[in-house]
């Protein structure tokens, strides 16, 4: 009798283990860090916004006009509005930079990086990678991704494609289309002045040399020479971070070794 009862203990406890096995590879604590690849005189982004889902998660559309919430970032970096309509999406983070003086605000400037790690709950479904951040001090240029799917991040069976390297270049900035390019009322612009709205559609930046010259509250001015579609302005690199084995799997396995020792000595 009780080799028939460890028999049935030993093959519950060999499910328990292939069920919490599937639980971990169904999460991933994964590492997002960008870097601001642009030089000490270049421009700086604004804290960035990451989130992974299923690929119908939409930032916005190139040739349409910003969402309020595009609006929101593109203008003064703000992500509260695009974090709302992420949710019930999957899961999102927000990549913070070291600032200036005492880190207030939180920008990441020229040369640095920022890092966020965080728990992907379900990798199989949430396996499309989005980003968003504002380039300052212009008006309302910023990057991101309008195709949801651009990115994969997770197969269909949860299994991580990294490590991964998303970079951007100049010719990948967004103009939200929603203000005038002069930099007048430009978050970061020392020179302050008003914004002009301007009621045009998302499309690629015509040009950040028109923000040359501008001084900001770090001590530094924007300088675009040589600036060009090719210019680097950040990096995304995407990477696992291994975990320890649970101690849920660690002590079905000790149950399952105590059982097994059990049934060798009853013979």
């Amino acid at each position: 009798m009780f080799r028939s009862f460890a028999r049935y203990v030993s093959l519950g406890v060999s499910i328990l283990c292939l069920l919490q096995v599937g639980q971990v590879q169904a999460q991933q604590v994964l590492r997002v860090e960008m870097e601001n690849l642009q030089a000490a005189d270049g421009f700086w982004l604004t804290p960035v916004w990451v989130g992974l889902h299923d690929g119908s998660f939409n930032l916005f559309d190139a040739g349409s006009p910003a969402s309020s919430s595009l609006e929101l970032l593109a203008e003064e970096g703000n992500f509260s509005g695009i974090q709302s309509d992420f949710a019930g999406f999957g899961t999102a983070s927000v990549l913070f930079g070291s600032g200036f003086g005492n880190g207030t605000p939180p920008l990441i400037a020229p040369g640095t990086t920022a890092f966020s790690e965080f728990m992907v709950n379900n990798t199989s479904a949430e396996r499309y990678f989005s980003f968003a951040s504002m380039v300052i001090p212009t008006n309302d240029a910023f990057i991101g991704n309008d195709n949801g799917m651009a990115f994969e991040v997770f197969d269909s069976m949860g299994n991580f494609h990294g490590p991964i390297t998303i970079e951007v270049f100049a010719g990948n900035v967004w103009d939200a289309g929603t203000e005038v390019n002069d930099g007048q009322g430009a978050p970061f612009n020392t020179a302050g002045g008003t914004s002009t709205p301007e009621l045009l559609s998302v499309r690629i930046h015509p040009g950040l040399n028109v923000y040359d010259g501008i001084s900001t509250p770090a001590g530094t001015t924007i300088n675009t020479s040589g600036f060009s579609s090719s210019t680097p302005i950040a990096r995304f690199t995407l990477s696992a971070v291994p975990e320890p084995t649970s101690a849920g799997v660690l002590g079905l396995v000790a149950l399952s070794g105590l059982i097994l020792r059990r049934r060798r000595s009853a013979g």
